[in-house]
């Protein structure tokens, strides 16, 4: 099988040896100084990377006891020599429980922008299965988490997650991989993973659930319940496209969601959700599938009975859809290498009128990692050397601008450009010769068509030279004002802890500004549930690698940014733990 089925579960293996290398001292010949901004307790801000409390205990050989951690003795006792830590954004979630968030997505009503709806991957649903005590009134029937907030980001009104769906037999769990997007009558579209809870092998697909007027009423629970997982009062869903016949031998992957505002297109109000599929022998495809506004009726416009747009690419990653302001349909992804290589990569966009019936051949976005490419010496991003949380290689994001400033479409990812350790002989010979390694500093890029996606600039690079990840690019639809949004370590001296920029531009894509969006550098490894509890005495690692996903997204509208990302920026269990954060700034007039 092609080493693209097995990409995740290897990342995830060579960032536990990246954690085993960062426990330990700094090797400089130099005593290395305390971190004055950590806000990790002493002593393990003396350490490069500076350890979490869960890392001494590990150095020490102490056993855990992750039941005591969540007593409220403990918690009292343990939190006393903690801080919450002050800073720009808000917690959005309502959880009582201490299990991480990851994966984030974000949209806003544009014609009501008090109303904002964020979703995640809800980890609950995993450790609850081992911990049902720790989980109490949170308990999680589904991957796909909800939050909302009717007074446009500035308090949490309701949270929970979306339901699972009843495909006739079997029940398909919502499966994480959230996608959330504004629909034209005052609701939000969900889409999702769905996987049967004995893995996709037993059946999956993709989901879309829409929202209702209960969404936002404060006198309704949008609670999804241990007996009623498939009702939830505040959204309804429809299984868009899979299987679930056993066995299932396809895989569908990151759906990504876009929604037709064209008041004179015929497919008006209209949802497209495009993901990837997988099939055997370890190959891709862009899929794609519309919807009518109220979910009565989809329909493939790509994979199933109709050509697949990505045509004879055969490894396919990150398809995503977005509708102009005319209704024109696009559809990017990026093509990895051959069965024995990562590159060349090519990053690539097709278009078709309103309603997707006509893709026209795919063209070339930019291409990086090997000879003849746009960029030949830059290279995926497969891990981190310097800091440990998970990344997946080729994220791309694609945005049309909505206003009347211009017509312009802009594409961002984010590449390797210096640095490639841990060049293991075994994982090369399992995965691919030109295998680059953990990365040690990369690039986000921009590039962007002003003819409809026929041409693009060459890619701009927006980031400084240090880690920078997880690139998402948005455009506020009133304004034109262009928001690039990503991770970076640029303001920690040991390139390891993370912060989340925005680069600005306010003329087209002509010029930029950068703007930190956190006021406090985030420590990945903070969070508890990086530690192997499997192993007794554990192993110095990670048991699941800091689940700060494959993705966190941004919005904006009338001159408002709204930043949803994974942070660990509040005490649970005596320790910071892994949430989502909302950062919601406005540009001045």
């Amino acid at each position: 099988m092609r080493f693209r089925y097995a990409l995740k579960i290897l990342s995830l293996s060579i960032l536990g040896v990246l954690l085993v290398s960062a426990f330990m001292p700094s090797t400089s010949t130099t005593n290395p100084k305390p971190v004055m901004t950590s806000y990790n307790p002493s002593p393990a801000n003396n350490f490069h990377a500076p350890l979490s409390s869960m890392a001494i205990v590990a150095l020490t050989n102490a056993t855990p006891n992750i039941q005591s951690l969540a007593s409220s003795s403990s918690q009292s006792s343990v939190a006393s020599n903690l801080k919450t830590i002050r800073q720009n954004a808000l917690r959005f979630i309502i959880d009582d429980t201490y299990f991480p968030q990851s994966e984030t997505t974000i949209a806003v009503d544009p014609n009501n922008p008090s109303h904002v709806v964020g979703g995640f991957n809800d980890g609950k649903y995993f450790y609850c299965l081992f911990l049902p005590s720790d989980c109490g009134s949170s308990f999680s029937v589904s991957l796909s988490g909800f939050t909302t907030s009717v007074d446009g980001g500035a308090t949490v009104a309701k949270s929970s997650d979306i339901p699972n769906i009843n495909t006739t037999d079997p029940i398909l769990t919502s499966w994480g991989d959230p996608s959330v997007a504004a629909s034209i009558d005052g609701n939000f579209y969900y889409a999702s993973l769905a996987i049967s809870p004995g893995g996709s092998f037993f059946g999956g697909g993709i989901m879309i659930a829409k929202s209702n007027s209960n969404l936002f009423d404060p006198n309704i629970s949008c609670t999804t319940t241990i007996s009623s997982p498939l009702v939830n009062p505040c959204w309804k869903d429809v299984f868009v496209n899979g299987t679930n016949i056993f066995p299932n031998f396809n895989f569908e992957d990151k759906d990504r969601i876009a929604v037709d505002r064209d008041q004179t297109s015929p497919y008006y109000g209209a949802v497209y959700v495009g993901w990837d599929h997988f099939y055997p022998p370890g190959l891709s495809q862009s899929y794609l599938s519309r919807c009518d506004s109220n979910l009565v009726h989809c329909t493939m416009v790509s994979g199933g009975d109709h050509p697949v747009v990505s045509g004879s690419d055969p490894f396919v990653g990150w398809t995503t859809p977005v509708v102009d302001k005319n209704g024109d349909v696009y559809l990017t992804w990026c093509n990895f290498g051959t069965f024995t290589t990562f590159g060349p990569v090519s990053c690539r966009i097709s278009s078709s009128p309103p309603g997707g019936a006509g893709f026209s051949p795919p063209v070339d976005i930019l291409s990086y990692m090997g000879s003849g490419t746009t960029l030949p010496t830059d290279t995926v991003i497969i891990g981190w050397a310097t800091e440990q949380f998970r990344t997946s290689p080729g994220i791309v994001s694609l945005v049309a601008d909505l206003s009347s400033k211009s017509s312009n479409l802009y594409f961002t990812t984010t590449v390797c450009t210096l640095g490639h350790y841990y060049r293991f002989s075994w994982l090369n010979a399992r995965v691919a010769m030109d295998n680059p390694g953990n990365c040690g500093q990369s690039a986000v890029l921009l590039s962007q068509s002003r003819d409809g996606g026929q041409s693009w600039s060459s890619p701009t690079t927006l980031s400084r030279p240090v880690v920078n990840d997880q690139s998402f690019v948005t455009v506020d639809s009133q304004t034109g004002t262009l928001y690039d949004v990503y991770y970076t370590t640029q303001y920690d001296p040991f390139n390891h802890r993370i912060d989340v920029v925005a680069s600005t531009s306010n003329n087209l894509g002509k010029t930029f500004s950068q703007q930190r969006v956190t006021t406090v550098s985030n420590e990945p490894d903070s969070d508890p549930n990086i530690y192997d509890y499997i192993v007794r005495n554990g192993f110095g690692g990670s048991f699941t690698v800091p689940q700060y996903g494959d993705y966190f997204e941004a919005t904006a509208l009338s001159g408002t940014l709204w930043v949803l990302f994974t942070g660990n920026y509040a005490v649970e269990a005596g320790t910071f733990q892994t949430d989502p954060f909302l950062a919601v700034f406005r540009q001045a007039s």
